[in-house]
């Protein structure tokens, strides 16, 4: 989900999880924080972290599921932090076997 007009803002994001949530209210947590951390040596475009990203979710299972990337630099390197959901979008709460 990209609008027209910039990227797009949390509110945004949240509001395409909404449906996927409200699918299933029995699991506890629906709500997946992951974070993906890069050697300190390595060096990767926005485009190589998102690539990363993108397959990491894929050999998850969740690379059908609404996701935000947030790329950051709170410690000595950048990192991405990823969210998304463990319900998809029948409400069927996703394995979680491979976490």
């Amino acid at each position: 989900m990209e609008p027209a007009e910039g990227p797009p803002l949390l509110s945004d994001c949240m509001r395409s999880f909404e449906p996927y949530l409200a699918a299933n209210l029995k699991t506890e947590d629906p709500v997946l924080h992951i974070s993906l951390n890069p050697h300190e040596d390595d060096h990767l475009t926005d485009e190589q972290l998102v690539t990363v990203a993108r397959d990491y979710l894929k050999s998850l299972g969740f690379g059908d599921q609404p996701y935000v990337i947030y790329k950051h630099s709170d410690i000595d390197r950048e990192h991405l932090h990823i969210v998304t959901t463990w319900v998809d979008e029948r409400g069927r709460k996703i394995d979680d076997y491979l976490i």
